[in-house]
């Protein structure tokens, strides 16, 4: 079972999406082993039969080049992409696959209950994050323990780990939590937060007495009373805290009325939204900072919340009402955050996701089409939305499956 957030969740919701995938079945013993490196592979890339769901967008070429082995969304990792295959023996592995589609790497994990993510070191090299634990469902025994471990995409050699933890990847980044009730329930137990560098807890709720909020590659935000925090993962480092930022004007409110926004829709956001509250505790303002420096990049007035998308280039698109009407979507590039454009659009496309080069807005079976570095409009028409895009612009497309879960296509970015 494939859990996705839902819009519009609080930050310390469950999160799922562009560097998180939950794969959870009960959850609810087997021999949990220490992880190892992955098992080399060379298998050649399988050719693409099964049509697109939708037609491809203009920016991609017209005839798909190679199957992708995966049975749930993939995510973009080092040069290619890191995903799931199931078998329908109900076997779960981990796959590397490069943008040719030749599967490099593969790991086995426990169907019942994992989950991967995708982060950086501080070098800026990317890391797979997977997780195993020793639930055994077919004996209706929950997890006794759960373990994360981090991977290099390119080879699946072992990085880090195994780390123990309370539970699955909650998000957003490398938060994570045990799941209380149903395993598409929102509510949690305490989170603790990982340092991506060396896979060790770098911060506990229960221990520290704080709410963890947002991890991204390294920066932790968290809320200890009325303030919010960040801080460097690895030494703790604080970095700025809410009461060092303004509040937006007209808000008719202080520092000490801010309080988490809208959580990030994915977890590739280097920016963070916050919401500024009256004394009743209702929203008059949001705005949008660099999760790392505080910065305040975008403003938003009422009570609509905003939408932050990122990408793994650490492009990230942020859109809220426009003070005119419609809507106002703004590129922001790094941290320290770059603005690279802010344009307005009409209302209707909702900001969906930032795969590649291009944002895709959706209103219905039509997505308007962004490029992701100038703001300027494609087009519009009823494409598909990628699911991932490596690094040379190769973008896996949804299609029909014949076989267990999702399937999905490789294109080219057209010439």
């Amino acid at each position: 079972m494939t859990a996705h957030a839902r819009p519009g969740r609080r930050l310390g919701a469950l999160a799922a999406g562009a560097v998180l995938v939950q794969v959870l079945a009960a959850c609810t013993s087997r021999e949990l082993t220490a992880p190892e490196d992955a098992e080399p592979r060379d298998d050649p890339p399988v050719q693409a039969t099964a049509a697109p769901e939708a037609e491809p967008a203009p920016t991609l070429a017209g005839d798909p080049r190679w199957a992708a082995p995966y049975s749930s969304p993939p995510r973009p990792a080092g040069d290619g992409f890191v995903g799931i295959a199931m078998s329908e023996g109900g076997d779960l592995t981990f796959l590397g696959v490069d943008a040719e589609g030749r599967t490099r790497w593969s790991t086995p994990r426990n169907p019942s209950c994992t989950a991967f993510a995708v982060t950086e070191d501080e070098s800026g090299q990317d890391l797979v994050v997977l997780l195993d634990s020793d639930a055994d469902p077919a004996s209706g025994l929950l997890a006794t323990r759960t373990t994360a471990a981090a991977y290099d995409p390119h080879d699946g050699s072992l990085v880090w780990g195994p780390t123990d933890v309370p539970g699955t990847l909650v998000g957003p980044g490398l938060l994570l939590a045990a799941i209380e009730g149903s395993v598409m329930s929102s509510s949690s137990g305490p989170k603790v937060a990982l340092d991506p560098e060396t896979g060790a807890v770098s911060a506990d709720e229960e221990e520290d007495g704080t709410e963890l909020l947002h991890e991204y590659q390294g920066t932790l935000l968290v809320r200890e009373g009325g303030e919010l925090r960040a801080s460097e993962s690895g030494s703790g480092d604080v970095l700025w805290t809410s009461g060092e930022l303004d509040p937006p004007e007209h808000t008719g409110s202080g520092p000490d009325a801010v309080a988490p926004g809208p959580a990030p829709e994915n977890g590739y956001a280097a920016s963070v939204a916050l919401s500024w509250e009256d004394p009743d505790g209702e929203p008059v303002a949001h705005t949008v900072h660099d999760l790392r420096t505080g910065e305040r990049l975008v403003s938003f007035h009422g009570r609509e919340e905003p939408r932050v998308v990122g990408n793994k280039e650490d492009l990230t698109v942020v859109s809220g009402p426009h003070p005119d009407g419609g809507q106002l979507l703004v590129g922001l590039r790094g941290s320290p955050a770059e603005e690279l454009w802010r344009t307005r659009l009409p209302d209707g496309p909702r900001l969906d996701a930032v795969v590649g080069d291009h944002v895709h807005l959706t209103d219905g079976d039509l997505t308007r089409l962004v490029e992701v570095r100038s703001g300027e409009t494609v087009g519009e028409g009823p494409w598909a939305v990628p699911v991932a895009a490596a690094a040379d612009g190769t973008a896996l497309v949804p299609v029909g499956s014949e076989g267990l879960g999702d399937a999905f296509a490789a294109f080219a970015p057209a010439p």
